[in-house]
């Protein structure tokens, strides 16, 4: 039986709904693993009620399953992973309550979710402040959007996308900001086992920065890493599909995480 332990504030700031999160487990007593995911949505929408589904399937399947909110646009992208490092140390501090292992968090993001798990991973400043080393056992991205975005902004062919006055909103009109703010650009940090997850049909520049974040870390031999393409599966569908708790994606996911 999963149980939900809703709207838990993991800041001081208890009165605001955006740095809130939930937590999924069973009653059994052993130490499981824990997934933590952070949704995607541009920046600028997404709540965690929308992915219940990931929370209560991953959790029927043996992890306990966190589900987490933050900041979106008009709030910059320090500020928003600021809040999911925040989060994180949540967990790896309460976490053993509900039967997880805080010694094997593992985080799972969807596109700008997926960017934010690589940045606060991959940058040692965001866990800084709590004088604390990097507490994330495993990084597990799904269909991740941005890893290098001082790339995608420097092109001219990025004012065209739909999205681009909220990218600007969220990481400003400084170069040097996107740069800051593109975890391609910490690789030498990384030392936690990898799953990339990318649909057949997703965007181009996902493809891309995907591929050649998974060929650096192969190649350095510092991390361990996976690399998947999901057939027939576009950006939305690799998340929205995971609604069906037969979906492969699972298998995947709990199988790399049964290895490390």
């Amino acid at each position: 039986m999963v149980h939900e332990d809703r709207d838990i504030s993991y800041t001081s700031n208890t009165q605001y709904e955006r740095n809130r999160l939930d937590v999924y487990y069973s009653n059994n007593s052993a130490q499981r693993d824990v997934l933590v995911f952070f949704f995607g949505g541009a920046w600028e929408s997404g709540r965690k009620e929308t992915y219940r589904y990931i929370g209560r399937n991953f959790t029927r399947k043996g992890l306990v399953t966190v589900v987490a909110n933050y900041s979106l646009t008009p709030t910059s992208i320090f500020t928003m992973v600021q809040e999911c490092a925040a989060a994180v140390m949540w967990v790896y501090q309460n976490i053993s309550a509900y039967g997880g292992n805080p010694n094997r968090i593992f985080l799972m993001g969807h596109s700008a979710g997926g960017h934010m798990i690589a940045l606060l991973n991959s940058d040692p400043r965001y866990f800084r402040p709590y004088g604390f080393g990097n507490p994330i056992y495993g990084i597990i991205l799904l269909d991740a959007f941005g890893l290098d975005m001082y790339e995608y902004l420097s092109q001219p062919s990025s004012r065209n996308d739909r999205y681009y006055n909220t990218f600007i909103q969220v990481f400003s009109l400084d170069p040097r900001n996107w740069k800051r703010a593109s975890p391609i650009r910490y690789i030498r940090h990384i030392r936690n086992p990898h799953l990339i997850l990318v649909g057949e049909r997703t965007y181009p520049s996902i493809q891309m920065h995907n591929r050649r974040l998974f060929g650096v870390l192969r190649n350095s031999q510092q991390a361990p890493v996976e690399f998947y393409e999901i057939p027939r599966r576009n950006h939305t569908a690799m998340v929205a599909y995971m609604y069906f708790s037969r979906n492969q994606q699972y298998d995947i996911i709990l199988n790399f995480m049964q290895r490390y």
